[in-house]
């Protein structure tokens, strides 16, 4: 029975950090953020309509308008209108 109970926590904990944060581009040109996992810094650019996972373990993101978050790893992000909403 205890090893069962294990399995199962181990489970839960292994697909809570499974997720990842998501970007969605509403506008009608492509926008590009930055991603700074840790040490390491990656443009993404994402185009017209397109939605982008990224941020598994969390992250900070620098949005095209300058604005800095630091997101979890479980946010999603939509760009419209050139402005962004972190849901």
């Amino acid at each position: 029975m205890n090893k069962f109970v294990v399995a199962v926590l181990l489970s839960a904990i292994s697909a809570g950090s499974a997720f990842a944060a998501s970007v969605k581009n509403d506008d009608a040109s492509a926008q590009t953020i930055v991603v700074t996992e840790g040490s390491s810094k990656t443009e993404l650019q994402v185009g017209a309509g397109e939605k982008i996972e990224f941020c598994n373990s969390g992250c900070f993101v620098t949005f095209p308008n300058g604005d800095r978050e630091a997101l979890t790893g479980g946010e999603t992000v939509e760009i419209k209108g050139g402005k962004v909403s972190i849901k």
